[in-house]
């Protein structure tokens, strides 16, 4: 499946007397508040995507020894494998997900990708997927693969499928792709997005009496190593919704903080920005966010042996 344009969803909701309820977390806890108020008729919500519209490229960006090649047609393909109904009432629907299902699709797909959508798979599902989506052919002609994961998460490195299982992010969905088990993607960047909670405390922020500058997050670089053997995991990308230990914040009418403020980041910077910025870019505009609970959220990445600038170089390419 795959969408050329956003999409709007019109949903009916209920409204009670009560505050309507338009968050959740992404940790599997139930709300506190009902989700569904009382029938109220000639209330509607109308559930919305980010209007995603990439800019284009006018050059290849980046010292072609210090950067990612990122010039194949398509730029490689992206699984994004969206569980928003589970088959236990432990881990509550994750109502807004198919808004960021939609959005991150139209984003990649702009991009210069070609998308795989999965919904609620279960765990046997899952792994499969994963395994068929590692040993793709098609990665040997591609400079790049993505990994999206959108689902409840705990805090110990676990992502929950749609029948209420566990899977390990490291060695049920990250090891699939290294060096050993992925030799098709072998020298490319592999970039693994997870929309999920770490954990379940909440952020509620401090107060600041003189507020500094806003200070770049951006990590100091990571010099260039000789290796005798070429390590079995490299060139990973790893970017998380949250840090470990919180909550993920979702959105019911228009998704995830983290999807929406990381779409429309990339949307308008990734014709001449490197990813590394971007991502400092989502950091600090989720830094002004406050939900509900006058809660905040921060996401955070890190990499595993990456050693290069990358520039998605939208609507040019070299074949």
């Amino acid at each position: 499946r795959v969408y050329n344009s956003p999409c709007h969803l019109s949903v009916s909701f209920h409204r009670s007397t009560d505050k309507l309820r338009m968050e959740s977390t992404d940790s599997g806890s139930l709300p506190t508040s009902p989700i569904n108020p009382s029938f109220n008729p000639g209330v509607e919500f109308t559930k919305k995507t980010v209007n995603v519209q990439v800019k284009q490229s006018t050059e290849f960006h980046g010292d072609p020894g210090d950067t990612y090649r990122v010039r194949s047609n398509p730029k490689g393909w992206v699984l994004l494998i969206n569980n928003e109904k589970f088959e236990s009432e432990t881990f509550s629907t994750r109502l807004g997900s198919e808004v960021d299902e939609r959005n991150l699709e139209a984003l990649f797909i702009q991009l210069g990708f070609k998308v795989l959508v999965r919904r609620n798979l279960k765990k046997d599902e899952m792994r499969r997927e994963l395994n068929s989506f590692s040993g793709l052919d098609d990665h040997l002609a591609s400079d790049m693969a993505v990994v999206c994961i959108c689902s409840h998460g705990l805090d110990n490195g676990k992502i929950i499928t749609s029948d209420c299982k566990e899977i390990d992010v490291r060695e049920d969905i990250m090891r699939k792709f290294n060096n050993e088990e992925c030799k098709n993607l072998k020298g490319k960047p592999k970039m693994f997005i997870f929309q999920a909670c770490r954990g379940s405390e909440k952020d509620f922020g401090i107060i600041e009496n003189n507020r500094e500058p806003m200070r770049s997050l951006k990590p100091t670089g990571v010099d260039a190593i000789q290796f005798k053997k070429v390590p079995t995991w490299e060139d990973m990308l790893i970017v998380y919704s949250t840090i470990p230990g919180y909550v993920a914040i979702r959105n019911h009418f228009t998704g995830a903080w983290f999807v929406q403020s990381f779409c429309k980041v990339l949307m308008e910077n990734s014709h001449n920005t490197d990813i590394q910025r971007m991502l400092d870019m989502v950091i600090l505009e989720l830094r002004e966010q406050e939900g509900q609970e006058r809660n905040i959220v921060s996401c955070t990445y890190k990499y595993q042996n990456f050693y290069k600038q990358l520039f998605f170089n939208p609507g040019l390419s070299e074949q």
